[in-house]
């Protein structure tokens, strides 16, 4: 857990001033080129035996601009350029949406999205080992080396090329989970990919990659501000399609985590007493993926199996309805509608 740093403590060598210092230093060295988002926390942390300034670690930064790189950038989640602090009540709104969310393993949007964010998971995890090979990728298999706080895992990644990741195997479950079979869910498959000879599944992946990309490239915490920016950061480098179930698996459990039936209890609980979300698999509301009251997409999803379709199935007949729009000039208000293979699709609002 972050701490408060102590106050008062007298300056010189060895004092208080001299590690203060040294933590921006290595914060400097760290980050390379790249500057804090602004608004990003950056108060000295003691972490170890030592001082630590949250800030972007340049590799990782590095890493991820060149996954990007000629990838299609969706028109309306984009990078964050600034820290947002957490809008609480939309926390407690998201963790209502995911209450009520169904678990749908057999509903065909469901899947195809989970599809995706497994497979672009793996193309994330592949480019991390192809662009930072020097970095050495560890399953935790005994005490957890960052127990003492989750911020040990930027010290570590930054300063030693090291990462520690929790198996798993360690904290997941194949057994029943209120009447989810977690043998079924797709994190539980395996990715194709191995670690020193070891299989890992997609749930492997994932977690490698969350923190990696979501977390230690801008240097956020694991708290729920920390966690609802890792989300923000992440959900960019994946597609439209892939987006929903990713944000299943981060903002929408970790708001129910911190803002749910169990925040109270869960705000003090250690973290093998913390009471965690079922491993529904579902997809929210399409406003869970943006910021209270901010407007829709121009194209949306919906949260319903006809707009996952949509994605799918009709990209090109949506592109070719959107040149049309563009070139024709739709008076505003116009809601275009086009069925065809027993499949619909709304466009929303159209204005010129």
């Amino acid at each position: 857990m972050d701490q408060e740093p102590r106050t008062g403590e007298p300056g010189g060598d060895g004092g208080r001033d001299a590690r203060v210092a040294a933590a921006q230093a290595q914060a400097t060295r760290v980050a390379g080129k790249h500057t804090p988002l602004p608004g990003l926390p950056v108060k000295e942390l003691p972490v170890g035996d030592s001082l630590y300034i949250p800030g972007p670690i340049g590799k990782v930064k590095d890493v991820a601009e060149s996954y990007m790189r000629g990838r299609p950038k969706s028109s309306y989640h984009t990078e964050p350029e600034k820290y947002h602090p957490l809008d609480e009540e939309h926390s407690r709104n998201i963790a209502k949406a995911f209450e009520d969310m169904a678990h749908e393993p057999d509903n065909p949007a469901v899947k195809a999205s989970y599809d995706a964010l497994y497979d672009e998971t793996r193309q994330q995890y592949r480019h991390i080992r192809q662009m930072h090979p020097e970095l050495k990728i560890e399953p935790i298999t005994g005490a957890d080396p960052y127990a003492a706080t989750p911020r040990l895992a930027a010290r570590d990644v930054g300063e030693n090329n090291h990462l520690w990741f929790f198996p798993t195997e360690g904290g997941f479950g194949t057994g029943e989970q209120a009447g989810i079979s977690m043998a079924d869910h797709p994190a539980m498959r395996p990715s194709g990919e191995t670690l020193n000879g070891r299989p890992l599944l997609n749930n492997d992946l994932f977690r490698i990659v969350h923190d990696y990309f979501g977390h230690l490239k801008e240097g956020y915490g694991f708290r729920a501000a920390g966690e609802d920016n890792a989300w923000r950061s992440h959900a960019a480098m994946y597609s439209d399609l892939a987006r929903p179930a990713m944000t299943t698996e981060t903002r929408g459990q970790n708001s129910w985590v911190n803002y749910g039936p169990h925040a109270e209890a869960n705000r003090t609980a250690s973290a093998g007493d913390t009471v965690y979300a079922d491993q529904k698999l579902g997809l929210m509301p399409e406003w869970t993926m943006r910021d209270r009251n901010s407007p829709a997409p121009i194209i949306s999803y919906q949260g319903s199996p006809s707009a996952h379709r949509m994605s799918i199935c009709r990209r090109s007949a949506l592109a070719r309805a959107l040149a049309f729009a563009a070139r024709a000039c739709i008076r505003p208000g116009t809601n275009l509608l086009r069925s065809g293979t027993g499949t619909s699709w709304r466009r929303g609002m159209i204005r010129c």
